[in-house]
């Protein structure tokens, strides 16, 4: 269902009149829709990944699969839902349904998955020493800096930046908010 509708590009579409409007204007789901409304190719992906992880889930052999495929799309949605498209319960227990749904077929192939994923990756080779650890270790660290290091210039830059979210839940008279 909500494959097909982001396919006829009924999902992710705003009226014409929300583009004239200010950004400050638009609620979080009309941003969201906005935002993942600007490119049909990246609805039609989204809305092709659901309906071919969907059929997959019809048939034994591949439901499997199937769940592997849906599920990141669907924790991304359920997110949205929880994080921007606050206070709109119908959709957010619909994504928490099917997120669970596919978590119990994936729990249900765990044993695959382990097999997959853990106990039949190969060692690392034996003359690598120490080698392979210091590279990753290296690797952390260096991400960990660059993203601090954005952090904190994104401070600096912007030092009075409070989000609408925030502004929100900040009292406008401090003493008539009761403790």
């Amino acid at each position: 269902m909500y494959g097909g509708s982001k396919l006829a590009h009924i999902q992710f579409s705003l009226p014409a009149a929300y583009t004239n409007r200010p950004i400050g204007s638009l609620t979080g789901y009309e941003l969201t829709w906005y935002y993942y409304g600007y490119s049909y190719t990246y609805a039609f992906i989204l809305g092709s990944v659901q309906i071919v992880g969907a059929s997959m889930l019809l048939f034994r052999k591949t439901a499997f699969l199937g769940a592997a495929l849906i599920l990141p799309v669907i924790a991304n949605i359920l997110l949205i839902d929880i994080f921007i498209l606050r206070n709109d319960y119908g959709p957010e227990l619909m994504a928490i349904i099917i997120c669970i749904s596919m978590l119990l077929i994936l729990w249900h192939g765990r044993a695959a998955l382990l097999r997959l994923f853990w106990t039949e990756q190969p060692n690392e080779p034996a003359n690598s020493g120490g080698r392979h650890f210091w590279v990753r270790v290296c690797i952390v660290v260096i991400v960990l800096s660059v993203l601090t290091a954005g952090v904190i210039e994104r401070r600096m830059s912007h030092p009075n930046h409070v989000s609408k979210a925030h502004r929100s839940a900040i009292p406008r008279n401090p003493r008539s908010h009761h403790a």
